[in-house]
Parts: structure tokens; C-alpha cells; sequence
């Protein structure tokens, strides 16, 4: 065996050694509430959201409409509302915090919900954990799109508007600031869109002539988006629990890969830092 061999089987093997007791760690994380051998004071903290505010940001695109008399703008946000105005925030928010709290709970930390959000206590790296809902939106608009057809030396379109609706959610996570210049908000966004779906089907008289048909989402999509928002913001946030347990007991060395719990097989999983980085969850804005 050449000595390239040697080095290159020699680095997977350590590779692999990291990776195992990396794995470890975090299975011996979870392991130790599932059979109950945590401190009393080990506890997650939640804080969920009580409101929600409604964002129409096609209203944005209207030239003046803060100038127009009030009944005038009424009847311009009932022309240009299809979703916001048919929401029932009880149920959008049952979504999302219900399905908040359950998910988290799959990882058998024991939870308490704090209902006010003074009271939410300063998180402790690895005992005290904490996530706190600064705010919740429901946010509607209008996206301009075009589809388009080359033939030979013709260019044919056709331009539509297709509606979205987007639940944001902005975030206090293990936060241990003691000033306001050092708290840390993150923030995630839950979307979905109308689709179109269309073809050519002949060009006569310099004209292109389709056909196509939109799926146009309703009422009960925005309340899918916030189920959406809830399972995966409480999905990542016990990642987030995780992987920080795992960077503070390898000793300052950098991690090789980014584990998650599955609930349903009870295991510890992972994937490489570059996956996560391509779907990373929660944006710091401030």
C-alpha cells in the first residue's frame, strides 16, 4: 500500500472517529431526558404570539393611496384583498403554536409556556432554553411574472399576476443579553404562490395561441402556512439546542456535520454544514 493510500485512509478514519463521538454527544444530549437523568432547573421556555399583524403589500404599489379619503382607501384594500381579509386569527394562530409546542416536545425537554413575555427568563447555554415569538405576520401581495416562447426570430410572452402569502415570524432565541444593543432577532418566512401552468399550442398571424389555467391559493393555504411555520421553526430551534450542545463539548474545535433528532425513529441524524448553510432557518436581522 503507497503511502497516499495510507494518508488517505489514515484522515477517513479520523474523519470518521470526529464524526462518531460528535454523534455521541448529541445522542447522549437527548438520551439524558428521555430517561429522565436531567437537573430540575433543565427546562425549555416558550413564549408564543397572542396577535397577528396584517400586511397587504400590494397596497404599497398603489401611487398615493395614503393621500385618498378613507372611504376611498376602503374600497381600494377590498379590491386588492383576497386573503388577509377572510383569515380567522384564532385558527391561524392555533396552527402555528400548537404545532410550535408539539414539535419541540418531541425532543422530551420538559417545556413551560410563559404567557407574558416579561417574564421569559435569560437563557443558559445547555440548561435554561428559550424561544420567544416577537411577532407573528400574516403578509399578502402580488407578484408581476412573465412567460415566455422563442421561435426562430419571434419573442412571445405573457404577463400575469400570480397572489402570495407569506407567514414571517421574528424570533428570540436562547437569548442571554443583558442590554438591548445585544439582543440578537432572527427571523424566517413561510411562503406559497399561485402557479400557472400553460403551453403553446399554435403561432398564426404572428400571434402565439395557448392555453393554460391558475391554481390560485385560498384562505386555507395561509392557514397551512402557518402550520408549515410552526412544525419547522420549532424543528430547527431543536437543531439549534442540539448543535450548540455539541460546538461547547468538542472543545472549540469546529464540527464536522450538522445533527438533528428524529422523533419518529429516535435517532440522531446528520447532514454537512454546507446543507445547512443552503437551507439555514433563522436569519439574524438585528
Amino acid at each position: 500500500m503507497n503511502k497516499i493510500k495510507k494518508y488517505t485512509l489514515l484522515l477517513a478514519a479520523i474523519c470518521c472517529c470526529a464524526c462518531s463521538s460528535e454523534k455521541d454527544l448529541a445522542k447522549s444530549f437527548v438520551e439524558k431526558f428521555s430517561t429522565r437523568s436531567y437537573t430540575p432547573t433543565e427546562k425549555i421556555y416558550v413564549c408564543l404570539p397572542q396577535t397577528v399583524v396584517h400586511t397587504n403589500q400590494t397596497l404599497n404599489q398603489i401611487e398615493d393611496f395614503a393621500d385618498l379619503d378613507y372611504d376611498t382607501q376602503d374600497s381600494v384594500i377590498i379590491a386588492n384583498t383576497a386573503l388577509l381579509d377572510k383569515i380567522n386569527d384564532e385558527i391561524f394562530l392555533q396552527q402555528f403554536n400548537d404545532n410550535l409546542v408539539y414539535n419541540i416536545s418531541r425532543l422530551g425537554i420538559p417545556m413551560e409556556i410563559v404567557s407574558d413575555p416579561a417574564l421569559m427568563p435569560k437563557a443558559v447555554p445547555n440548561k435554561i432554553f428559550t424561544i420567544n415569538i416577537l411577532q407573528i405576520e400574516a403578509e399578502e401581495y402580488v407578484q408581476r411574472t412573465r412567460s415566455d416562447y422563442e421561435d426562430k426570430n419571434n419573442y412571445y410572452y405573457y404577463d400575469y399576476d400570480l397572489r402570495g402569502f407569506s407567514t414571517n415570524v421574528w424570533y428570540l432565541l436562547n437569548d442571554t443579553a443583558t442590554s438591548e444593543e445585544n439582543i440578537v432577532v432572527y427571523f424566517k418566512n413561510f411562503e406559497t404562490m399561485d402557479e400557472f401552468n400553460g403551453s403553446i399550442k399554435k403561432i398564426e398571424n404572428g400571434k402565439a395561441l395557448g392555453v393554460g389555467r391558475f391554481d390560485r391559493i385560498n384562505v386555507n393555504d395561509t392557514y397551512r402556512s402557518a402550520y408549515r411555520a410552526g412544525a419547522i421553526s420549532a424543528k430547527k430551534f431543536c437543531e439549534k439546542i442540539i448543535n450548540e450542545y455539541v460546538k461547547d463539548n468538542i472543545k472549540g474545535k469546529k464540527p464536522l456535520y450538522y445533527y438533528y433528532y428524529n422523533p419518529v425513529d429516535n435517532t440522531i441524524e446528520h447532514y454537512d454544514y454546507q446543507s445547512y448553510k443552503d437551507n439555514e432557518s433563522f436569519i439574524p436581522v438585528k
